[in-house]
């Protein structure tokens, strides 16, 4: 049967967001305090943002332990969740109270960041969560959001490469920073469709070029694939049904599967990332490949890609069962079935 909750395996962090959805933060506060690497403590205070976003069980936390570290760090995370939501919910629209009431919720988030980072200047989340606010600034008022790409890239348009930058030396190669980056790329201020399309293509192919062997970056051009499939057809477009087996994708699946799959822990890695590697290996008909993938899962299903791809978005899981199981299905045929990296 599958499962989804968004602390996938983490079975620390799974008690964590339920405590958290309660009303208490006794959990969040010892599972943080056990987190010992910048990769783990990155992912763990997204996905508790995410669920304290809602509440007020942070700010119970703040009044408690107002110097806690871990506490300004999550006060950082939430306040920046709640702009981005506002953000997302309501579009680009021109209503002045909610342009007013955005700007509010940015420059409060922007607060908490600095007010992390002063307590921590060592920790990637404060310029993480600076960057992701960057999407909300679709006037490109601030001049942090306006910085020119690093060199030789001059191809690449302006954007936040300073926060990014900020956030790689704290921690190189932040799965989360270079995923907000591409958001931001994909949503930029005043863009046309097509250049955004070709920006964020260019960026997760730029992204790869850098990114070291067993690196979560390897898949970003599948996001960008997903994205850019996601787009078409909400558009009407009918022309996709080869588009996972055309010569711009095909390299990126490959080099995803061998490269990241082949040269890392799956188990230890995102849940989210294992799915799209699933789904772009079945859909580009590297069924034994995909099967390898697919029992690395396990019950660990995510939301997207599936979503994406079904008619009924709500109930994704049919799909990627049904995907899972003419895949194992196909893959136990002779081998000319499927085709190989």
């Amino acid at each position: 049967m599958v499962s989804y909750h968004p602390a996938g395996r983490d079975t620390a962090l799974y008690a964590a967001v339920q405590d958290v959805k309660a009303g208490h933060w006794m959990q969040m506060q010892r599972v943080l305090a056990q987190t010992r690497t910048w990769r783990e403590w990155t992912a763990r205070t997204q996905v508790l943002g995410v669920a304290a976003a809602r509440c007020n069980v942070v700010e119970l936390w703040l009044q408690e332990e107002p110097q806690s570290v871990a506490a300004r760090v999550m006060y950082a995370r939430v306040t920046t969740e709640r702009a981005l939501d506002a953000h997302r919910s309501r579009g680009q629209a021109e209503d002045p109270r909610w342009v007013q009431q955005l700007d509010e919720l940015a420059g409060r988030a922007r607060q908490a960041c600095r007010g992390a980072h002063e307590l921590n200047p060592g920790d990637p989340v404060a310029p993480i969560c600076l960057l992701a606010l960057a999407e909300t600034d679709t006037a490109g008022r601030f001049p942090e959001h306006r910085v020119a790409p690093p060199p030789p890239d001059f191809l690449l348009p302006h954007g936040p490469w300073g926060l990014l930058e900020a956030a790689h030396r704290r921690d190189a190669y932040s799965r989360e920073a270079w995923h907000r980056m591409l958001r931001v790329l994909q949503v930029g201020p005043g863009s046309a469709y097509l250049s955004r399309r070709a920006v964020s293509m260019d960026f997760a192919r730029w992204s790869v070029s850098k990114a070291p062997l067993g690196s979560p970056l390897l898949l970003l051009p599948l996001y960008a694939h997903v994205e850019e499939y996601r787009t078409r057809r909400s558009k009407g477009d009918v022309v996709l049904s080869l588009w996972w087996v055309n010569e711009s994708i095909t390299p990126a699946i490959t080099k995803a599967f061998e490269d990241w799959f082949g040269s890392c822990d799956p188990a230890a890695g995102s849940a989210t990332d294992l799915n799209y590697l699933a789904h772009a290996l079945t859909a580009g008909g590297f069924l034994k490949e995909a099967a390898a993938v697919f029992q690395a899962i396990g019950d660990f299903a995510t939301p997207a890609p599936w979503q994406y791809i079904t008619h009924d978005p709500d109930r994704w899981w049919e799909e990627f069962e049904a995907t899972r199981s003419a895949c194992l299905r196909r893959a136990k045929s002779p081998p000319s079935a499927g085709r190989r990296p």
